[in-house]
């Protein structure tokens, strides 16, 4: 799929008129990229796109354009990983749109890039979710593809769709769809959020989490942002233009109030090693709030499927 790329007009705001904020060299692709920002909602694209190609095995192994991932000690042994923060804060934001009327119904969720599972064993551990005083058991699947797609199928047991298995699922299939850490990754947004709002069912709730490329330190930094990694990170958001993108496809944002994830997400781009220090840091006073406020996480929404008459 290498050569994609986004259609002129804005995937959020349906607006064309884009903004040049200047070319970044890859680090992974030594080639130059540029950053175009659309001029009504704000939401920044790159371009050439590199291609799906670039997520090969060294990428997932951290050794490709994003050094901080580990999909095998993930794979190994998710509990130990940083990312568990995030998993606790996706579980306990999931619980929200459920009523005392659903305790005790099966809830159906759907990992949209599950990578190497981390987030399906955790839920899978679980054994369900408390709502109203009562446990909801889930049914669990993923999507992906690749290696660790084809062992999360065959040696875990899970339920992993490619792309014609979800386009195949009737309307409404799903309560609760998680998008971590995923659309950043996309050249068109637009797809996969129309695909998310077709299988939510109304009431359930969409779990994006990305990057908030208009947090206090993005604008500081600009394209020199380390989170602008334009191999990989090549769909760029801040709020307003996240709403207008889930508003383009009939959903409702959702303001979610995270806790641990903030952990996480200030862990992930120091190297394990020196991982310790930072641990007791961000347990001081007042420390996990401030990177909240510099990173802008609480300011990115989620969305639901609105109910219609």
């Amino acid at each position: 799929m290498s050569g994609e790329t986004p259609s002129t007009r804005c995937p959020c705001c349906d607006g064309g008129a884009w903004v040049p904020l200047g070319r970044k060299r890859g680090r992974h692709i030594v080639q130059d990229y540029e950053y175009l920002r659309c001029s009504v909602c704000g939401f920044t694209r790159v371009e050439p796109f590199a291609g799906y190609g670039i997520y090969d095995e060294a990428y997932y192994e951290g050794s490709g354009a994003d050094p901080y991932v580990n999909y095998a000690e993930e794979y190994r042994d998710h509990g130990r990983t940083d990312r568990r923060f995030e998993f606790e804060d996706c579980a306990r934001i999931a619980t929200g749109p459920f009523k005392e009327r659903d305790a005790g119904r099966e809830i159906a969720w759907l990992d949209f890039g599950c990578g190497a599972g981390g987030l399906l064993k955790y839920l899978r551990a679980r054994h369900g979710l408390e709502v109203a005083g009562g446990r909801c058991p889930l049914r669990l699947a993923g999507h992906d593809v690749g290696s660790y797609a084809e062992r999360l199928k065959r040696e875990d047991g899970f339920a992993i769709l490619d792309g014609t298995g979800l386009a195949e699922l009737p309307d409404a299939s799903f309560d609760v769809i998680s998008l971590i850490e995923v659309i950043e990754h996309v050249p068109r947004p637009g797809g996969v959020i129309a695909l998310c709002a077709r299988l939510l069912r109304p009431g359930g709730l969409l779990l994006l989490t990305t990057g908030n490329f208009d947090c206090p330190v993005a604008r500081r930094q600009g394209i020199r942002y380390r989170y602008c990694i334009p191999e990989i990170h090549v769909s760029l958001f801040g709020p307003r233009s996240l709403e207008a993108l889930y508003r383009q496809h009939g959903l409702e944002p959702v303001a979610v109030r995270y806790d641990r994830a903030v952990e996480f997400k200030a862990l992930k781009s120091v190297s394990s090693r020196w991982r310790p220090l930072p641990r007791l840091v961000l347990r001081l006073p007042g420390i996990a709030g401030w990177v909240d406020r510099a990173y802008g996480v609480p300011q990115m929404p989620c969305a639901s499927r609105p109910f219609r008459d």
